[in-house]
């Protein structure tokens, strides 16, 4: 029996230390761990590396997170890629408009990694048969 591949998340975040704790929580799950810093860094990542699945935060310079996220959905290569959005602001709207472009789970910041964690290996994991 072949060794299952490791899955790939890709993280854009522009806080350091957004970007660490969640590339710890996902390591720890036993997932691979791209990182990028703004949106376009994680358009063009996400074209070339091809990750199971896609963090994006809402506020990032140059390309913000929906940006990126409409992107993300508009590509062939990439729309069938589950992304989750982040946002420090839990504004209603910014959950709608985020939901519309595309995204599997809105979390408002602070929100437990655990959780996250959780929710990830939901969306990536197989139903057991």
């Amino acid at each position: 029996m072949n060794p299952t591949p490791t899955l790939k998340i890709l993280v854009a975040d522009d806080e350091a230390f957004m970007v660490r704790l969640l590339e710890m929580t996902f390591k720890k799950g036993g997932f691979d761990v791209i990182t990028c810093r703004n949106g376009h860094e994680a358009v063009a990542a996400a074209v070339a590396a091809q990750p199971q699945l896609i963090v994006l935060d809402v506020i990032m310079p140059g390309l913000d997170g929906l940006g990126a996220l409409r992107q993300l959905k508009e590509n062939p290569g990439t729309k069938n890629i589950p992304v989750v959005v982040l946002s420090a602001k839990g504004h209603a709207l910014t959950k709608v408009e985020a939901e519309l472009a595309g995204a599997v789970i809105f979390l408002t910041k602070p929100f437990s990694p655990n959780q996250l964690l959780g929710e990830v290996k939901k969306i990536l994991e197989p139903p057991a048969a």
